[in-house]
């Protein structure tokens, strides 16, 4: 039978194939938005847009009541190429095959999953305002989990799907606090065979760690009350005061709740009763401790068919950022904690487009699978006086959050 060679197709589609199988994170999202790019290729700056459903009210009686259609979007940048790059002799390329797939085709593909798992969680993250658990301590019971399972429902979440993917001290912290309880006998086996708790449990169906989890560092002020400032506020900023003198900065990605806000169910438009959370969306500071603006998400929005809350909050309303020591405020010192989730997969899209191919002189293939998203180039070119085949593995991706409602962080 004639020899295998490592020719730049088949070290693709090994590539490929390990690149999914190391995806942790990745491949729990939604994957549906790049085929725009498919046929023509992209590169470096181009934009996908995801379509966001449609939120409609209910309204009474036999007259006709036309609403107005909101076609939302978000846009998703393919700002991100990646790539490995190695060269292999023509002699290895025809006799040494498992020796390529070993020395350059596993660790490559799992270098470039690693890398698309960094960006894409460091891409979304701070997006995601409900939050559960204390920064700097890792959850050690169930009802951490079980609180952000009842965030997800407070927000119309599909019960089913869900997924948990932790960091990894939480999850064997999970995994040892759940070993005595009353759990099906191979549920308990998977947690003390595996180290890691097992599926199908607390209303998640898939749990997995993933140890390129993001960290975040959280911002700090002097101990203080702060508070709303003015009546009725509306939209994307809040106007804010009662911050002490002295230094104060909220980092993007903090979580603080406002006295007197509550969530709202975005399908029956009621109020759940518990604080709607927002996140700070850009870092914010003022070396007085001001801090007057805070741009924030989700927006406040009181009424209509994109209803967030279910009042806008009162001049002097308490804010209380996560991390302080008292309930109308305190002390938020910096503290380092890493990041784990329970979400929906159609909470965020991950992007995988086709890269352009390259002019005249190298060899190239692009391997792309339509049902589970992704696409990687290898490209090859043949040095005649070293007989090398210098070769580079590139990915062009892009991340975002396009339903934060669907997802909570788990801080540790």
């Amino acid at each position: 039978m004639a020899n295998t060679l490592a020719t730049p197709s088949w070290t693709t589609k090994e590539v490929a194939r390990g690149f999914i199988n190391k995806l942790v994170f990745l491949a729990n999202v939604n994957r549906t938005y790049d085929s725009q790019y498919e046929i023509a290729g992209a590169k470096v700056g181009n934009t996908v847009n995801a379509r966001l459903p449609q939120r409609f009210t209910v309204t009474d009686g036999q007259a006709l009541q036309l609403q107005n259609l909101y076609d939302q979007t978000v846009p998703i940048s393919l700002t991100n190429q990646k790539n490995v790059a190695f060269g292999y002799s023509s002699q290895q390329a025809t006799t040494e095959l498992d020796n390529i797939r070993t020395r350059y085709v596993d660790p490559g593909s799992e270098a470039l999953a690693n890398a698309a798992e960094v960006l894409a969680f460091n891409a979304v993250y701070r997006d995601i305002y409900s939050s559960v658990g204390t920064p700097g301590t890792t959850p050690s019971a169930t009802l951490t989990y079980l609180q952000a399972g009842v965030k997800l429902t407070d927000l119309s979440t599909p019960l089913k799907g869900r997924v948990a993917v932790l960091d990894p001290l939480a999850m064997s912290t999970l995994a040892n606090t759940t070993s005595s309880l009353f759990n099906p006998t191979a549920v308990i086996a998977e947690n003390y065979e595996e180290g890691m708790f097992g599926r199908r449990q607390l209303g998640v169906d898939k749990w997995l760690q993933d140890p390129v989890r993001p960290t975040h560092t959280t911002g700090t002020y002097t101990a203080s009350t702060p508070l709303v400032n003015g009546a009725s506020q509306t939209g994307s900023t809040i106007s804010t005061d009662g911050w002490a003198s002295g230094a104060a900065t909220l980092n993007k990605g903090d979580v603080f709740t406002i006295a007197g806000v509550n969530s709202v169910n975005p399908l029956s438009y009621s109020s759940t009763g518990r604080l709607q959370q927002f996140v700070v969306t850009a870092t914010t500071s003022d070396a007085s401790g001001a801090m007057a603006t805070l741009p924030i998400s989700p927006s406040i929005i009181t009424s209509g068919q994109l209803q967030t809350v279910d009042a806008s909050p009162a001049n002097n309303a308490v804010i209380t950022v996560l991390g302080t020591t008292a309930a109308a405020g305190g002390t938020l010192a910096t503290t380092t904690s890493p990041q784990s989730f329970v979400y929906h997969p159609d909470a965020f899209a991950f992007v995988m487009a086709d890269l352009m191919k390259p002019g005249a002189g190298a060899e190239s293939t692009t391997v792309r699978s339509k049902s589970l998203g992704f696409s990687i180039r290898m490209v090859e070119q043949y040095q005649i006086g070293t007989d090398q085949n210098p070769s580079r593995l590139d990915i062009l991706i892009g991340a975002a959050t396009i339903q934060a409602r669907l997802a909570s962080r788990v801080w540790g």
